[in-house]
């Protein structure tokens, strides 16, 4: 009887520090994605609309493109801490702080949850005679440097790295095309007009299901249950982390200096939504990782791509 008027006591001293960080999370909030409407991290902040709404938050998506999400978010660090202006931050931001290229910096960001972690597929078009990933290794040897290969962002971004990586570990050469995103990639490998792409599943998993494209490798850390047939680089002892486990992800963020109770509200919030049947369900459909994990568990998953970056940019000299 003791024990259970204990856990009672306790449980009435926690309620109300819950409900308090409940009611500080705003009931409207505008999140800005910093890529262009219809791609994967726009469809993402889609699909939490309809469970913010469910638990009582109207979650408005605003999508600012370029500069590789630096001008959504530094609308977000420029934006009052009061909960009401968020971002999605990815591989895109780590990789601007870790270049120095754009005056942004961690400090000036609260990091909530993550959202998604995605592997990325090499994918060829329909009419390419390259059908496996040894085919691919052939064709660019064959190539002598002439093998165009495209990822979605400049040079010195998450797939021009990863791109440089597999090359160096191939022994292969190649030329890089960035591309603003994988939409174009899918309609000129369609057309023939490259050699092969570095995407994101959930970016072209229309036109790998209708055989417009054929993806012939996976650069991630297991075979995908939607692709069980298509091999992992690491299978073949082709090491495309050379600098450290680098796996795109996209994670929700708000300006610095947000209260505590206002964070562990948002966290909560996300954490709900991301780790629900719905979102799940979409998680598997479209095969990331919606793991909704948030605190140290994020904040060392964002080092380690930082030093990732690091790492990379040292040997590229910049």
């Amino acid at each position: 009887m003791q024990r259970r008027t204990v856990l009672l006591a306790a449980a009435a001293l926690a309620a109300p520090a819950l409900l308090r960080a409940e009611e500080t999370v705003p009931q409207e909030i505008r999140l800005l994605v910093g890529f262009a409407a219809g791609g994967a991290t726009d469809l993402l902040a889609r699909r939490l609309q309809p469970l913010f709404e469910a638990r009582g938050h109207r979650l408005i998506v605003e999508n600012l493109p370029g500069g590789g999400s630096a001008i959504a978010l530094t609308k977000v660090a420029q934006a009052r801490p009061d909960g009401r202006t968020l971002g999605f931050a990815s591989g895109g931001l780590i990789s601007l702080v870790a270049s120095g290229e754009v005056p942004l910096r961690f400090d000036q960001f609260t990091n909530l949850v993550r959202v998604s972690q995605d592997p990325a597929i090499l994918v060829v078009g329909q009419r390419s005679p390259i059908r496996t990933l040894d085919d691919a290794i052939a064709a660019m040897r064959r190539a002598d440097g002439g093998f165009a290969a495209a990822a979605a962002g400049p040079e010195g971004t998450l797939g021009h790295l990863t791109l440089n990586a597999f090359a160096a570990a191939t022994g292969t050469r190649y030329i890089y095309v960035a591309y603003p995103g994988a939409a174009r990639i899918a309609n000129e490998l369609m057309g023939g007009h490259l050699g092969a792409g570095l995407v994101k599943p959930a970016d072209v998993f229309g036109q790998v299901r209708n055989g417009e494209l054929r993806p012939v490798a996976v650069f991630g850390e297991a075979r995908l249950a939607q692709l069980p047939d298509v091999p992992t680089a690491a299978e073949r002892g082709i090491d495309v982390f050379p600098d450290g486990r680098m796996l795109q992800m996209t994670y929700a963020v708000g300006p610095a200096g947000m209260a505590p109770p206002l964070r562990e509200g948002l966290v909560r919030l996300f954490r709900d939504a991301v780790l629900s049947p719905e979102f799940q369900a979409h998680a598997a459909a479209d095969a990331y990782l919606a793991d909704g994990i948030a605190g140290p568990a994020l904040e060392a998953a964002i080092k380690e791509m930082f030093d990732g970056f690091k790492a990379a940019y040292a040997k590229m000299g910049k």
